[in-house]
């Protein structure tokens, strides 16, 4: 428990870092964010290929890292706003590269 919490802890440290360098050099939340989630995405195709499972590691600085909420926030707005299509392919665009950055990472591994 104390493991998950310490990744947690620098997982979110990293996610706002990562996030601010990001948004400073492609001036778009969105790009940001996405950016994460597939590196995210990666990283744990990369631990459960090599067969590296850890609390610390997964739950703990993965799941803080990554940022599903934050995404849905993203998607929501822009369905709000009236722009539904560009929602949409946020949506599609992310969840896909989420998927093929594991996979990748998990077939290398």
């Amino acid at each position: 428990m104390i493991s998950v919490a310490i990744g947690g802890f620098f997982g979110a440290i990293a996610r706002y870092l990562f996030y601010l360098f990001a948004e400073s050099k492609v001036l778009q939340p969105k790009a940001a964010t996405w950016l994460i989630n597939s590196l995210g995405s990666f990283a744990l195709g990369a631990l459960l290929g090599s067969g590296e499972v850890s609390a610390f590691w997964i739950t703990g600085f993965l799941g803080a890292f990554t940022t599903f909420s934050t995404m849905a926030l993203d998607i929501v707005k822009d369905i709000e706003d009236g722009k539904w299509q560009n929602g949409l392919v946020y949506a599609a665009a992310a969840l896909s590269s989420g998927i093929a950055m594991f996979s990748l990472a998990y077939a290398i591994m």
